[in-house]
């Protein structure tokens, strides 16, 4: 190699190669936000250490491997939970409370249930599971993917 590679000894230039690694995966991380490249980083500041202090470069690797493996199943799950928990409400949250008229009567047993929030329609899903007729009116307790979970409303 030329250049700047050229008069440095081979254990910093293993180094250098690591901390490219690490600045690499350090990126992706940042990029994607998927909390899968991070654990990379752990294991590629590893092996750069091993690598600077001239470890053999198959010793390197394996360090690299081992240690990205163990953050990622030992970190990961525990990074997810506390990121998912502090979770920001959506703007459908806005709706629950809100009082909706049932389009279609509220029937588990059935499989019916619909009702309109906005200028979408919603299967619905009563929260006791009891039976909610057609053109009553239901309060929204919950909403979990396409489901709307209502609970009925006496007047």
């Amino acid at each position: 190699m030329g250049g700047i590679f050229a008069d440095m000894p081979a254990n910093y230039l293993a180094a250098t190669i690591w901390i490219i690694v690490f600045a690499a995966a350090l990126i992706w991380e940042i990029v994607s936000l998927g909390l899968t490249s991070i654990w990379f980083c752990g294991g590629a500041v590893v092996a750069a250490i091993a690598a600077y202090m001239g470890v053999n470069p198959y010793v390197q690797i394996v360090l690299f491997i081992v240690t990205s493996t163990i953050l990622l199943l030992l970190c990961r799950p525990i990074a997810k939970k506390k990121l998912i928990a502090q979770g920001a409400p959506t703007n459908l949250d806005r709706n629950i409370g809100k009082k909706v008229k049932i389009l279609e009567t509220v029937d588990a047993s059935e499989g019916t249930g619909l009702v309109k929030i906005g200028d979408v329609e919603w299967k619905a899903v009563s929260e006791s599971g009891s039976v909610l007729p057609k053109d009553s009116f239901a309060e929204i307790v919950n909403i979990e993917g396409t489901k709307v979970y209502l609970r009925e409303v006496i007047n």
